[in-house]
């Protein structure tokens, strides 16, 4: 009986507490609100903060990359998108000469149009094709991460010969080791989807430059890998 009540007790608390696993706020009010707290915490921002690329957010990267699941601060394919962004500008300062990071980037930006409701609803409409989507960009961060992290605290500058192959590795491992088993999941009208998505078919004709048009099967991840590496690389500024 007592520890039925214990139960029922922490169930209530739990219920009590904030939910802050999203890091990202929409205004400074809102957060004090939610959270009781009078200013931001470490590993938090403000949209604001993200979309102007303010300290804010540049400090909030820095310190999730140190600290144990910081992916888990990123919830959406937009906030996604400008972590990687901020991570390869922060590499290239530093010297190195990675470059799938910006090739991650290029992808969650076109992606991150699936953030908009519209896009899902209307453009899309594929649930199946979402959910893979969300799944996916999130399995890539987690699995990216810890990699990021030894990156990003390094004295190992990664140039020439080393920064390739550690592309050619990560790229690989990214497309066939943790995107295979989702790509293996989905049903035939949602690969066919994404082929035309990808391919830039139909409606989806002028969201996709001709220099970004996907060739070959969808479903091949070495053919996934040499399209990032072969032919979205080349659209990265330098």
């Amino acid at each position: 009986m007592h520890l039925k009540a214990h139960s029922i007790l922490l169930i209530f608390l739990l219920l009590q507490a904030p939910l802050v696993t999203a890091q990202e706020w929409k205004s400074l009010k809102a957060y004090q609100k939610e959270t009781g707290q009078a200013t931001l915490q470490e590993g938090c921002w403000l949209k604001k903060d993200r979309t102007r690329k303010t300290e804010v957010w540049k400090k909030a990267n820095v310190f999730n990359l140190s600290v144990d699941n910081g992916n888990l601060k990123y919830t959406t394919l937009s906030e996604m998108r400008d972590f990687y962004h901020w991570f390869d500008q922060e590499i290239k300062k530093q010297g190195h000469e990675i470059k799938w990071i910006g090739i991650a980037e290029i992808v969650a930006n076109q992606l991150s149009n699936l953030d908009y409701g519209f896009v899902r609803v209307v453009v899309v409409r594929n649930k199946e094709v979402v959910d893979f989507a969300n799944e996916g960009c999130a399995r890539v961060l987690a699995f990216a991460f810890p990699k990021l992290k030894e990156v990003y605290f390094s004295s190992e500058i990664l140039k020439g010969k080393v920064a390739e192959d550690w592309d050619n590795a990560y790229g690989r491992d990214e497309q066939c080791a943790v995107l295979e088993p989702l790509y293996k999941k989905l049903s035939p009208k949602a690969l066919c989807k994404l082929d035309r998505m990808a391919k830039g078919k139909g409606v989806y004709t002028f969201a996709v430059s001709k220099e970004m048009k996907y060739q070959g099967s969808i479903e091949d991840c070495e053919t996934r890998f040499l399209h990032g590496r072969d032919r979205i690389a080349l659209q990265l500024k330098e």
